[in-house]
């Protein structure tokens, strides 16, 4: 009952209460006499009548005109409808006057003296009858027509209800609902940390918080009284599509349930607001509604969803990328690997060669300088986007560069390898050289690997077919050929022909891949016609810019094959430019120096940027050459430094860092310029040139021309696998200065990789990678670049924890300074003795020679510590053994990993390759391999052979 009395809306309760209060009030004054009693004037005039009729009735009786009397009241009974019958009775009560049936309407026990009235009837003083009245029953309804206010109260007490609530309803419409909530009451709501809407069982607004209103824009007066329905709600996505995109608090009305956790968007202006929404229902009262915003939780999930998609297309990009360049660094680097094993093993003593092979592998290492710029452009790489120069391009002197470097591959095929210009091109165009060439190689090399006879050839021609001057590339082979569906696909990232074509010639379909995307940044595309059988021809397309006012030109093989082979440097004098160089390596030091000299320089060194500091504030100079990562105080700091003290002068960067953000870390510092080591010395005298304002000037020298007849592909190959043969600088020792730092840095290098053995096994992967870090600098500026690639792997390796490669790759540092060959004091090497090509590999299990170590074991230092090394390993072994047999795979990781370190800071990279593989096999629990890679160990350990221990001094 209490929950029905609390759905019935409040004005219907107090219209209720109004109606009550006035029936009470009309019967209290009815009580008091204030109505007339129509009963009781019924009764009075009835008596009256009955007093005349016994006035009459006596009269006649008295008289004796009983007949006279019987008239009057039949003519009265029929007249009147209140009467039903008259009689005059005697005393002795026999009726002998009646009218209407006296007798049987007439009840003389009944007590309703308002409807049976009698009246006595004298003559001569004495009683002589009585008159008797049988009125008629007219009490109405229930009686009510006896009782004056009851008709009023049955129409009144309707009407006023229904009144009553109209106009309650209309008056609350008109009230302002705030006026009806306490000050202090909005002020609390105000004050709460979500938005509050109270709503009335109408669905109209009374009272709404600050929160809200503020965070839908909106003011406070327009919302009150309004329904909240009829605003631009926008529902979730996920709840209209299932069904649920009724109204938070219409539901939880028409429930009587509380709705939580429903979100509503909200558009206000350009922002998309968004609200998690609670209604809680109040009975006969309306509904509360809590809103949360969450509108900046969902902005920065977007936010994060689109960051996160970015960061996984970014991702994909750089993977592809590097899976590109890494299969277009192979072309250059068998140029350049094998000219320089042909030249370490003076397998050629003809000047004019070595020379043309030198400047082969120049081109080669220039091309793969540029691929390794790209590779490390990582903004490049996560915007996913390829950045082309505009640069003045020689496109016929790109063309003989490429066939220069692909030629080894065709002659390794016994094919021919050309270029052809049917007609007259450009002298120079306007595009990027760089993509123009691996383009070339690209697709070039891509012929050579399908040619099996015939040959290759480049065909360049200008075209304007598309409106415009374009260079077309042309490069036909007589290969395979491929059908029209191979064809179709040829140029997706990872396709080939089909799987038998990846079986036999190798390759993982990148280069045309990549070749695509350079030709369509650069204005053009490129598309194949073949035929299966009879070859193909690749066509790329390029713009050439504006050739308005640029020279046509035919070159010719002779002009492009010498000028291919010119021997450039720079001339220039720096006589009055003063030089600070800054730089923690002392070879480094030495190495610039020597430059510096050259260029005529006046020059001083600083070690750290502490001493850079002091220097530049007390001395003027023209330009300050500043090595970033130093100890005591860094190039970044040294540099912030100078400029808060107001130093203008140029500062150069020098660092291994080849980043791009490296570059802007730099100039964010106050640098200037930026270099990247080794350093490109013409470069680094160009900008320091340009600095003093001095013009630049080339010298040029002629060379004869490049001989085709170059030692076969089988030979090559086999001098390249030849891992023993002696690493030189390719810094021109031949002058003593060059000579002497090369020899100081090599004679640092036994110290140094004995810190590094060092700090590796007391696990501190963070000076070893100061250590490589140092190391690769160094190694580079002095011409030993395959120590410093070693060092470079070392470094990221020990950045990214790999401590199972530490000790491989501090072993494999160990070999390469091994096999370092410096000259005598005439700068000559001892010609080395070319091995004869092995005739078959032979299996590493029946291997039977001696086992060295890779360190100085000449040195006394040196042998104590290998010798020690050695004389444990019987114990070591038995400790392995015994894990083995008791299958405890941690104690056999422990004592795999402890030898694995050991051995390869001993110099034993065999040993510790095996260990390592022990190490792998330990913690997956496959012990049968275990056993076998246990006697592999022993094996080994039977080959070890130590030299006598030297003598003291």
């Amino acid at each position: 009952m209490k929950k029905l009395y609390n759905r019935i809306p409040i004005r219907i309760r107090i219209s209720f209460g109004l109606v009550g209060l006035m029936v009470g009030t009309l019967l209290f004054a009815s009580a008091l006499g204030f109505f007339p009693n129509e009963q009781r004037e019924v009764i009075r005039g009835r008596a009256k009548l009955c007093e005349s009729l016994a006035i009459s009735g006596t009269a006649m009786a008295s008289s004796e005109c009983l007949d006279a009397f019987d008239l009057i009241i039949q003519s009265i009974v029929a007249r009147d409808q209140q009467i039903e019958s008259i009689g005059f009775r005697l005393e002795n009560k026999e009726l002998i006057v009646a009218a209407g049936s006296h007798a049987t309407k007439w009840d003389a026990e009944s007590t309703d003296h308002t409807r049976y009235m009698s009246v006595p009837v004298f003559r001569s003083g004495n009683k002589f009858g009585e008159l008797e009245v049988a009125f008629a029953v007219n009490n109405g309804f229930m009686g009510l027509n006896l009782w004056a206010p009851a008709w009023l109260l049955i129409i009144l007490v309707p009407g006023c209800l229904i009144q009553f609530s109209f106009f309650l309803r209309k008056t609350l419409e008109s009230l302002d609902p705030n006026g009806a909530v306490p000050a202090h009451v909005r002020d609390t709501f105000d004050r709460m940390a979500v938005g509050i809407m109270l709503m009335d069982d109408r669905d109209r607004i009374i009272l709404v918080n600050r929160l809200f209103t503020d965070a839908i824009d909106a003011n406070n007066d327009d919302l009150v009284g309004t329904n909240p329905s009829k605003l631009a709600w926008i529902h979730d996505a996920d709840e209209a599509d299932n069904g649920k995109a009724e109204l938070p608090w219409i539901e939880s009305k028409r429930t009587g349930e509380m709705v939580s956790g429903r979100v509503l968007h909200f558009l206000v202006g350009d922002r998309r607001m968004t609200f998690s929404v609670n209604s809680t229902p109040i009975l006969g009262s309306g509904v509360m509604v809590t809103l949360e915003d969450i509108t900046l939780l969902e902005e920065n999930k977007i936010a994060l969803a689109e960051a996160r998609n970015a960061a996984e297309h970014a991702n994909q990009s750089k993977s592809a990328f590097l899976a590109n360049m890494s299969h277009e660094i192979r072309t250059p680097m068998n140029a350049v690997l094998g000219f320089t094993e042909v030249l370490r093993r003076d397998l050629v003593r003809d000047e004019d060669k070595r020379r043309q092979h030198l400047n082969t592998i120049h081109s080669s290492g220039t091309h793969l300088l540029n691929l390794i710029n790209d590779i490390l452009d990582i903004s490049k790489i996560e915007a996913g986007r390829l950045e082309v120069e505009t640069i003045p391009c020689e496109v016929h002197r790109v063309i003989a560069e490429v066939v220069t470097v692909m030629r080894v591959r065709a002659e390794e095929k016994n094919i021919s390898l050309d270029f052809e210009f049917p007609s007259e091109i450009p002298a120079t165009i306007q595009s990027d050289p760089a993509k123009i060439r691996q383009i070339l190689t690209n697709l070039v090399g891509n012929a050579i690997k399908f040619t099996q006879k015939g040959g290759v050839k480049i065909i360049a021609s200008l075209i304007h077919e598309a409106g415009r001057p374009q260079m077309l590339l042309q490069v036909a082979d007589t290969g395979i050929g491929m059908s029209d569906e191979a064809a179709a696909k040829i140029f997706d990232p990872f396709s080939q022909a089909d799987a038998s074509v990846t079986r036999k010639f190798g390759g993982t379909g990148l280069g045309l891949s990549i070749s695509k995307s350079f030709t369509e940044a650069l204005g053009g595309g490129v598309g194949v016609t073949s035929e299966i059988g009879v070859g193909s021809v690749f066509a790329a397309i390029i713009d050439t810019g504006n050739i308005d006012d640029v020279e046509m030109i035919r070159p010719t093989h002779q002009e492009l094959i010498t000028g291919a082979f010119d021997d450039e440097h720079l001339a220039i004098s720096l006589p009055n430019m003063k030089v600070l160089l800054v730089d923690d390596g002392e070879e480094n030091r030495q190495l610039m120096s020597l430059i510096l000299e050259e260029a005529g320089t006046a020059y001083e060194t600083a070690e750290n940027g502490l001493q850079a500091f002091e220097l530049a504030t007390k001395n003027q100079y023209d330009v300050i050459l500043m090595d970033m990562q130093m100890p005591v105080m860094d190039g970044y700091t040294a540099t912030r430094k100078l400029r808060e003290e107001g130093y203008t002068q140029p500062i150069i960067a020098l660092t291994a860092h080849a980043m791009q953000q490296a570059e802007q870390q730099c100039r964010d510092a106050g640098c200037s310029g930026f270099m990247t080591k080794p350093i490109d010395f013409d470069k680094l005298i160009t900008a320091l040139a340009e600095i003093a304002g001095i013009e630049v000037s080339v010298a040029k020298k002629p060379e004869p021309i490049l001989s085709q007849n170059i030692q076969s592909s089988q030979n090559i190959q086999s001098q390249v696998e030849d891992s023993k043969m002696a690493i030189r600088s390719t810094l021109p020792v031949q002058k003593d200065r060059f000579r002497t730092i090369v020899a100081q840095f090599v004679a640092t290098l036994d110290q140094r990789i004995l810190e590094m053995g060092e700090a590796n096994d007391q696990g501190n992967t963070t000076k070893v990678a100061e250590l490589a870090h140092s190391l690769i600098g160094a190694a580079g500026n002095c011409g030993l670049g395959s120590l410093a690639t070693s060092a470079t792997e070392l470094k990221k390796s020990a950045l990214e924890n790999k401590t199972d490669k530490i000790p491989l790759l501090i072993s494999e540092i160990r070999s390469v300074r091994s096999r370092i060959e410096l000259p005598d004091d005439n700068g000559e090497y001892a010609t080395p003795e070319v091995p004869e090509p092995k005739s078959q590999v032979i299996d590493e299990s029946q291997e039977i020679g001696p086992i060295l170590s890779t360190l100085p074991v000449h040195k006394a230092k040196f042998h104590t510590i290998v010798s020690g090394f050695v004389n444990n390993l019987d114990s070591r072994f038995d400790a392995i053994e015994n894990a083995l047999q008791q299958g405890d795979h941690d104690s056999l990781t422990q004592l795999a990993h402890a030898i694995k370190g050991a051995s390869g800071n001993c110099g034993f990279g065999k040993l510790a390759e095996t260990a390592g593989q022990l190490e792998a096999t330990a913690r997956v629990g496959e012990l049968e391999t275990a056993t076998d890679l246990v006697k592999q160990m022993r094996s080994i350990q039977s080959r070890i052979e130590m030299p006598s221990a030297p003598a003291a001094r």
